[in-house]
């Protein structure tokens, strides 16, 4: 009788230790979220030979042609908060500067010592997440005429930023039940970003 018994319970014990959850398991990524103000801190003093480079902006003051190297036009962020600046960066310009009439969003990465601009959207950075990947996810918000702010969420996608889900309409949160029907509608319009 005894032996019938540890037959059965070997085997459940076996299942209940197999079940269990490791350390590595148990780990869950927890994002941090940073909300972006219209506060245009002094920039960063290693952006701005790579921005002079791309043509974004000057220190010179005989050219004329490109608006000077200044918090009061650009703001800058990283999109990779565990890399150097020097290994890539976003700039959010005012609107204006180069005859955008809103505000415009540049993704600017870096490639042994040369840089160039993946990603141009025309819209304002709302948020950045971090994500496990190690590259930011990026919250837009781009201004619609007929149905106010759009606020889309961008995540990278091997070598640049891509439009994935419309998360809120003029300070609405879209619905789960919504949810496919508006992003089959809206991410389309607003992929004119390169």
């Amino acid at each position: 009788m005894v032996n019938r018994y540890s037959v059965l319970i070997l085997p459940i014990c076996f299942l209940v230790s197999c079940s269990g959850n490791t350390e590595a398991e148990a780990e869950v990524f927890k994002s941090d979220t940073t909300v972006i103000y219209d506060t245009y801190p002094v920039l960063e003093q290693e952006v701005i030979p790579i921005m002079e480079q791309l043509q974004m902006c000057t220190t010179s003051d005989t050219v004329d042609y490109l608006p000077p190297c200044d918090n009061q036009y650009f703001q800058v962020f990283k999109y990779r908060p565990e890399r150097p600046w020097t290994d890539g960066f976003i700039v959010e310009m005012i609107p204006g500067l180069f005859n955008a009439p809103v505000h415009q969003v540049v993704i600017v990465e870096g490639y042994y010592g040369k840089y160039k601009i993946i990603n141009q959207y025309f819209g304002h950075l709302l948020e950045m997440r971090t994500s496990p990947g190690g590259y930011n996810e990026l919250l837009i918000g781009y201004d619609d005429p007929d149905i106010g702010i759009v606020a889309i969420k961008h995540e990278w996608k091997e070598v640049h930023y891509d439009v994935t889900d419309v998360e809120d309409i003029d300070g609405h949160l879209v619905l789960p039940e919504f949810k496919d029907s508006i992003n089959n509608l809206l991410l389309p319009a607003f992929a004119a970003g390169h």
